[in-house]
């Protein structure tokens, strides 16, 4: 269990940084002030938006096996609380960062123009940033939860920081469904919970948790 764990937060590691890397000429990505570029760009770069969202997905899905494997070897009910709440928002989150494969390879091409794509775009689009926020939000607050139960635990306590400074971030991220303010921070804030998800999947292949 602890190897496969870790495995699948590599999966999540490699799925997440794939998702952004292949989002350069889609800046308007997860957006809230910056939809109808958004829907522009999807529609200018279909294959790089269904790139992402593919990659975003399994990465997300990944994760989720991370959290379940880590919540179980913490011992811990504040940590397995914590990291059911990432696995399940993980899951959420997959399917919601299809929605742009969807926009890009099936409603894009039945439309007469970018301007009669926009309204469907518009609501794809808006319920991929929405799941993502409320994804966030339950990133941060599993990450918060696992932080405060490891450090009360010999074993995990250096990682403990991590874990609560990368789960107020994210939680801050949340937001993002309705202030850019709040996505521009996700600059900090994935950094900070990909950082924590390779180094304990570190831990959970060396088994030396």
């Amino acid at each position: 269990m602890d190897r496969l764990g870790a495995a699948s937060g590599v999966i999540g590691v490699i799925g997440n940084i794939a998702g952004v890397a292949v989002l350069g000429n889609l800046p308007s990505s997860y957006k809230p002030g910056a939809m109808r570029p958004w829907v522009r760009e999807v529609i200018a770069h279909p294959d790089a938006a269904a790139i992402s969202g593919v990659a975003f997905s399994i990465g997300l899905i990944g994760l989720a096996g991370w959290a379940v494997a880590l919540g179980r070897r913490v011992e811990d009910p504040r940590a397995r609380l914590g990291m059911g709440l990432i696995a399940a928002g993980a899951l959420i989150n997959a399917a919601g960062t299809t929605a742009p494969v969807v926009l890009a390879k099936h409603v894009a091409p039945a439309c007469e123009s970018a301007a009669a794509c926009e309204p469907a775009g518009i609501a794809l689009l808006g319920t991929s940033l929405a799941l993502d926020s409320l994804f966030n939000l339950m990133l941060g607050g599993g990450l918060i939860l696992t932080g405060v139960a490891m450090r009360s635990q010999p074993r995990w306590r250096r990682l403990a920081p991590l874990a609560i400074t990368a789960g107020a971030a994210s939680t801050v991220v949340s937001g993002q469904v309705v202030s850019d303010t709040a996505a521009k921070l996700l600059t900090v804030a994935g950094p900070l919970w990909l950082a924590f998800v390779a180094w304990t999947s570190y831990r959970l292949a060396r088994r030396t948790a």
